[in-house]
């Protein structure tokens, strides 16, 4: 992975871990004035849908202004994480305590928004998919290692604010260092913000509700109670897991796309398994600590899926946070739905299996417009592998962002008035960008320049 790529990567971690751990001390809290059930409901449910609404209002904001682009909204952000989420732990009465875990969870949506938006634009697409493991697995692995002092204590204790104030106080520096580098990566105002109303295609709503029933199943699978004694302790542990099955996910999804997405569907059969082997307390410990690992697989692909889409769209780009947004409110069912059923087990099994049908059938109506049986016809191979294929191209020949812009779309036989028009650009100004990827690649005409890169893409 490039430097840039590993930083954005740690700086995404970094933010999960206090944000995530100051939500589970928030939690902890809750159970002062709440039973297991209510405090599941909030967190799981209420907190979770908070979230969502942060990452909508976020994506609009990004959409519609540059100043939700500067790297100086992610610090304020945390800023407001931080107060909201100290005045929520530390309050000694059950309503401001849910008022101002509120305002946390709102802006926990807002900032992670921003900052899978920046991975998205500056991470390569051959190093995407272990960036995103990379944030989660940080922040999992961080999360259990804050809970591991004080005796496992340490989540419910106040000095632990200390640790979440230095942390966000790191995460802010870092951000200002990386986010302001607006030279770098492909994140610019001008390219970002599209003149065009965005209108979603076939692809965005059925991907957004296959992440859905991604994680509603998985939620219902892994429904644990959670409270102040060793299950949610052991939930914490599992994070452990969870970090290696997110870590192996990032890299099979960077190898091949399509086994990443194969993989996330049939980690779910796992989650459909996993009621029926938890017949003690031991065998559901160890249960949930394997179904986190498979669980990584949908939780990087949820992020994958998105960014990919958005990628080829500077306007699209805060719609790579689409994919959290489902994962949420699947989350937020899946609760529900586990809460209800978990008294009957047999009635528990057979909704899961519904649901699992149900999701195969949307998931393989969606992988066949995705990976399509390529055609002889077609102008190159279609597929992760030509994207890898690219994006070495693209370095070896010395190209800048803009060129390897016009050069996605030359490969694909566009003419120079489609591309202007893709790219809201005067025409003039592709004929000058196509004679230097032309002189840069020491070819003739498109001819030439698309047959180079089939020799580049067959020898790579």
């Amino acid at each position: 992975m490039k430097r840039r790529s590993v930083f954005l990567a740690i700086l995404g971690g970094l933010i999960y871990i206090w944000t995530g751990t100051l939500y589970i001390s928030v939690a902890y809290t809750l159970f002062d004035y709440f039973d297991d059930i209510t405090v599941c409901l909030i967190t799981d449910c209420f907190f979770a849908l908070l979230q969502v609404f942060g990452y909508v209002l976020s994506m609009i904001f990004m959409r519609k202004s540059k100043i939700a682009m500067g790297s100086a909204v992610p610090a304020v952000e945390s800023a407001i994480i931080f107060a909201s989420g100290a005045a929520s732990f530390l309050s000694s009465e059950a309503v401001p305590t849910l008022v101002w875990g509120s305002v946390m969870s709102f802006f926990i949506g807002t900032v992670m928004c921003y900052a899978i938006t920046r991975v998205t634009s500056d991470v390569p697409f051959s190093e995407r998919g272990k960036a995103f493991g990379i944030i989660f697995a940080v922040g999992s692995v961080g999360s259990l290692v804050l809970s591991l002092f004080d005796g496992g204590k340490a989540l419910s204790n106040r000095f632990i604010l200390i640790v979440y104030a230095v942390l966000a106080i790191a995460s802010a520096g870092l951000g200002a260092v990386l986010y302001g580098k607006k030279d770098e990566g492909m994140f610019r105002a001008k390219e970002y913000l599209s003149p065009v109303k965005i209108k979603p295609g076939r692809m965005e709503p059925l991907l957004f509700f296959i992440i859905f029933l991604f994680f509603v199943l998985s939620n219902i699978g892994l429904h644990f109670k959670i409270n102040g004694g060793s299950e949610f302790d052991s939930a914490v542990f599992s994070r452990a897991f969870y970090a290696i099955g997110l870590l192996a996910a990032g890299a099979i999804n960077d190898k091949n796309r399509k086994m990443g997405a194969t993989l996330a569907f049939l980690a779910l059969g796992f989650g459909l398994l996993s009621p029926a082997l938890q017949v003690n307390a031991g065998t559901t410990a160890l249960v949930q600590a394997i179904a986190y690992v498979f669980l990584g697989a949908p939780a990087v692909y949820r992020m994958i899926a998105f960014s990919d889409e958005a990628e080829h769209d500077h306007g699209k780009l805060p719609f790579a946070t689409l994919g959290v947004a489902a994962a949420l409110i699947g989350q937020a069912v899946g609760t529900v739905a586990g809460i209800w059923l978990e008294s009957n087990m047999t009635v528990l099994v057979c909704v899961m299996l519904v649901l699992y049908i149900l999701t195969g059938a949307v998931f393989f109506t969606y992988f066949s417009l995705l990976f399509p049986v390529q055609k002889k016809t077609d102008i190159l191979p279609a597929g992760d592998r030509k994207e890898m294929a690219f994006e070495q191209y693209v370095d070896e020949k010395g190209l800048n962002s803009k060129q390897a812009q016009v050069l996605k779309y030359l490969l694909n036989g566009a003419s120079n008035g489609e591309i202007a028009e893709s790219l809201f650009v005067a025409e003039s100004t592709v004929k000058y960008h196509v004679k230097n990827i032309l002189q840069a690649t020491s070819c003739h005409n498109r001819k030439e320049l698309i047959e180079d890169f089939r020799n580049h893409y067959f020898n790579t």
